[in-house]
């Protein structure tokens, strides 16, 4: 490998279409169609199912040479009739593909036409609701087609709910956003927190059993579970909203304060201590109420670990990558503990993702200097990790052909993990994730090598040399 610019090699993000399936995915009843090839919805079907290693249904308009040429506008309706008929869907997300895009078909033009042919109304308690997403794989990521979608999601149901924007009812709830690096055991843990001190909330979106379902005897066609519709329609009426992630724009949250006046509030994603502290703090004070004792004492078992395992870590030195929120995070959570994040990356371009690690490392480690990239490839993070000699990766699976050349070990975390099971299991959120993974670290760097082990001590007698009884009774005297 060598470094260079001009080309891309086994990029370290997905494409946009990714991202709008893991959103609209999270939403009760909601059948998934991309408007483009087949190929498009296969890769997709086959990436998430590895992840989750779950059953994923994708739909796809199966574009082709006439379609490319003369537009795909018989093809949509023709695959929406299809969704139609064999899942009964109460949402169906159209996201565009590369080459939906290049064509230029309108794509909401189409299924205003095909609504009226259909007589399909707008009313979600009685009718199909269809929602189209701009996601052409030429240009941005997953996150951006993530972020595109939730905010497409939420503008859609809130203006359902009516057209006088002045007619609000305040719900007493909480709106929590979320990024798209998240487990369903991450969302778990967190609905568990709010059950615990908000009661009442919506969760946009709710992934926990739509992509880690229990096993049934009757495997249904769309996956239960999910944000129900009326609450998503109720987000609008809600005390206020708290995203998470700080990096990236969470644009459902900014439409929400800006047309329905809930008042918006972003904090990191909850991994490690003080990114969990805010979160916390953040919940209570929207709230008016105490943190619970059980997650003080959560916290205080944070410390004891952190203390019993610093004399492992401190100095280590760290590769984190990913997507941008999940990178910072972990970075944030790397400080704490004492270990060096000589590299932190994200292959997302990002224009505030350099400046917001440069100033945790400013105010956690402030004489550390790390290198922090984005916008990169698994090429270019090869030659930075070349660069960097780290001792550990924290990122994803497609890291693991670096880790095995250069014999370190990588710890596994985010999207996507191939090779390994389990992925939908992984918790990294709240005091008990923070506890979880700093484990997994400690564990990995022992198993690494033995330099970082615990002070050395005399070896018992019995261990090296036969020696009768009386002579370890004289020892011990």
């Amino acid at each position: 490998m060598t470094k260079r610019s001009y080309t891309t090699v086994n990029p370290c993000i997905m494409c946009q279409p990714m991202g709008s399936a893991l959103a609209f995915k999270g939403i009760e009843s909601t059948m998934v169609l991309y408007h483009g090839s087949q190929g498009c919805s296969t890769y997709m079907r086959l990436h998430l199912a590895h992840h989750f290693r779950e059953p994923v249904d994708i739909a796809s308009s199966s574009l082709s040479e006439k379609g490319a040429v003369y537009g795909g506008r018989e093809n949509l309706k023709k695959g929406l009739r299809n969704v139609i008929n064999r899942y009964q869907p109460k949402v169906i997300g159209v996201a565009t593909t590369c080459l939906a895009e290049t064509i230029g078909d309108d794509v909401p033009a189409i299924i205003r036409e095909f609504k009226e042919e259909e007589e399909i109304g707008d009313d979600p308690k009685k009718d199909l609701i269809i929602i189209p997403v701009s996601t052409p794989s030429y240009g941005e990521s997953h996150v951006s087609g993530y972020i595109k979608t939730l905010e497409a999601v939420v503008r859609k149901f809130a203006e359902k709910q009516g057209k006088d924007r002045a007619i609000k009812i305040p719900n007493g709830k909480i709106n929590l956003i979320t990024v798209e690096s998240l487990s369903p055991a991450d969302v778990r843990e967190i609905k568990e927190i709010l059950e615990v001190i908000a009661e009442i909330y919506i969760f946009l979106p709710d992934i926990s059993e739509t992509f880690d379902a229990p096993l049934r005897d009757d495997f249904p066609k769309i996956a239960p579970g999910g944000t129900l519709l009326t609450e998503i329609e109720d987000m609008p009426n809600s005390l206020a909203s708290l995203g998470l992630g700080i990096v990236s724009k969470n644009l459902a949250l900014e439409f929400l304060e800006g047309n329905y006046s809930v008042p918006g509030h972003s904090v990191p994603i909850p991994i490690g201590l003080s990114n969990t502290d805010n979160f916390f703090t953040e919940l209570v004070s929207i709230l008016n109420c105490p943190i619970p004792e059980k997650y003080q004492k959560e916290r205080g078992r944070l410390l004891d670990a952190m203390v019993d395992v610093h004399k492992y870590l401190y100095g280590v030195k760290a590769a984190v990558y990913g997507d941008p929120d999940m990178v910072f995070s972990l970075t944030t959570f790397m400080l704490e503990i004492g270990m060096y994040p000589v590299l932190v990356a994200t292959g997302s371009k990002s224009r505030d993702f350099g400046m917001k690690i440069r100033q945790i490392f400013k105010e956690i480690r402030p004489e550390l200097e790390p290198v922090v990239l984005d916008g990169i490839d698994f090429d270019s993070l090869n030659d930075a990790v070349s660069d960097c000699s780290p001792d550990i990766l924290i990122g994803n699976s497609n890291g693991r052909y670096i880790a095995k050349v250069r014999d370190i070990p990588l710890v596994r975390v985010g999207l996507p993990i191939h090779d390994r099971v389990g992925a939908q299991r992984i918790l990294t959120v709240g005091y008990r994730g923070a506890l979880e993974l700093l484990d997994r670290i400690t564990n990995a760097i022992l198993e690494a090598t033995d330099t970082f082990t615990s002070p050395v001590q005399a070896k018992p007698a019995t261990y090296t040399s036969k020696v009768t009884e009386e002579e370890c009774i004289e020892g011990i005297k």
